[in-house]
């Protein structure tokens, strides 16, 4: 993600504000009646073996599929139902991209190939360059672009569909530039017919001025890429009410794949803490069932959660109360209760805050479609995403086990666990108490997670 996952992509107009106790990792305060307690080192140490290498667990690789396995035998040994939901995956692999203008001089660019293009020979494709506006078929009707290669902006038209068109009128290859400040880098969302390349809006303005002036412009460019098809899986593990007759079912999930990192807390630190939620919440007799999710390739565009959302029978839509998603919660000190849309009523949001006061933390409420919480809400299930921020390492090498702060683990554990068993206890799937405010009440600004469309980040 470009911008960082403050939030998730949130851009809070109001100070996010933390009690001293959360800040400095001040053990929180035990209710009268105590919960069970939340094990810090615990979770640390699964965040350790699922970040123990470089590109740990990217989705579709065998070190997702491993840990796919270890989680669900860690479900197994709980006593869940354990199911493994598994679903195609496209897995690409890019070892660069270049492009260089040989006439009218010689000159380099810094450029990455969009996710999924397919790869150019060796040498490269050179051939003159043609500006086709936003790509639209209306676009190349006005220009000739037949084995040439089309330079493009960003914008309007998803990558792929500008990146086909240019295919159709002929080019034989893409150089997509950004409308706003910075790299393009993103997602075709599927293999396209010719390769395609993404540029800096600066350099996108240097090469069109020289095609305006009349000049001829002759560039090579470069991709070097690989396209698996693989699979990827949710892993499902559900914690049965003690009288399953008409019980319902509170979902609680994490992505466990990662970007080409460690990925420790993004999101190693989701996945582990849930495992511990688990665990407590196994030692327990319950009202609901209990479905603890471990999503599938999340850092693709939520894939997992939506297959899994879109597996659902009516029914069973119908039986869920509630859905608690957690998604790098390890570094940053600063909690955030957030739905995916601003005018959500989600009684677990609501029931999220009042159980983070009575830990003495002071939640940001906001909202985010940048999670698995976000495939859910459309189907009328209410939910809350836990989140910490900020993360300087985001998305980087730098996402290793040594950045991860226990005293976050200890924390949101103890929140989540806390809210799992309200929640659960209370068969109705109805707010026991609920704050039920409204997120207008909040400004808040967010960058739209572009899925398979302009996606720049996750």
């Amino acid at each position: 993600m470009a911008v960082p996952k403050t939030a998730m992509g949130l851009m809070l107009s109001i100070p996010l504000v933390f009690t001293t106790a959360f800040a400095s990792g001040v053990p929180v305060q035990e209710k009268r009646h105590a919960k069970p307690r939340v094990s810090e080192e615990r979770i640390y140490r699964d965040i350790a073996w699922m970040a123990s290498k470089d590109d740990a667990r990217m989705a579709g690789t065998p070190g997702e599929h491993q840990a796919a396995k270890v989680i669900a035998q860690r479900f197994k040994k709980l006593g869940f139902d354990v199911k493994m939901q598994r679903f195609p995956f496209t897995r690409f692999e890019s070892r660069g991209a270049a492009l260089t203008v040989s006439q009218p001089e010689n000159k380099s660019f810094e450029t990455t190939p969009l996710t999924y293009s397919p790869s150019t020979p060796a040498k490269g494709l050179t051939a003159d360059l043609v500006y086709a506006g936003l790509g639209a078929e209306s676009d190349f009707a006005s220009v000739d672009v037949k084995g040439k290669i089309a330079l493009i902006k960003r914008g309007n038209l998803t990558f792929y569909d500008k990146t086909q068109n240019a295919a159709k009128a002929g080019a034989i290859g893409v150089v997509i530039f950004n409308n706003t400040t910075g790299k393009l880098g993103g997602t075709l969302g599927q293999q396209t017919s010719i390769p395609a390349i993404g540029l800096t809006d600066t350099d996108g303005a240097l090469l069109t001025n020289l095609l305006s002036s009349g000049q001829k412009v002759t560039t090579t460019m470069k991709a070097d890429t690989k396209v698996i098809n693989t699979y990827s899986q949710n892993v499902i593990g559900t914690y049965k009410a003690k009288n399953t007759r008409k019980a319902k079912t509170l979902v609680v999930g994490a992505h466990y794949d990662g970007v080409d990192s460690a990925a420790a807390n993004d999101n190693a630190s989701g996945t582990a803490t849930m495992l511990e939620v688990a665990r407590l919440a196994s030692q327990k007799k319950l009202d609901m069932n209990v479905r603890f999710i471990a999503f599938g390739a999340e850092e693709a565009g939520l894939i997992g959660s939506e297959f899994y959302a879109q597996s659902l029978k009516p029914e069973e839509t119908a039986n869920i109360s509630g859905m608690i998603n957690m998604d790098m919660v390890g570094v940053g000190d600063k909690v955030n209760v957030l739905t995916a849309s601003a005018n959500a009523q989600s009684f677990v949001a609501d029931l999220a805050v009042e159980k983070a006061e009575e830990l003495q933390i002071t939640p940001i409420r906001g909202f985010s479609t940048r999670s698995d919480h976000a495939s859910f809400e459309p189907l009328g299930i209410p939910v809350a995403f836990l989140h910490v921020s900020e993360d300087p390492y985001y998305h980087s090498d730098q996402d290793t086990l040594d950045k991860i702060q226990k005293p976050n683990l200890k924390n949101v554990g103890t929140l989540v666990t806390n809210l799992v068993l309200d929640i659960a206890n209370n068969n109705s799937g109805a707010p026991a108490k609920g704050q039920m405010q409204s997120l207008n009440e909040i400004q808040v600004k967010q960058t739209h997670h572009d899925h398979g469309v302009n996606l720049v980040t996750k």
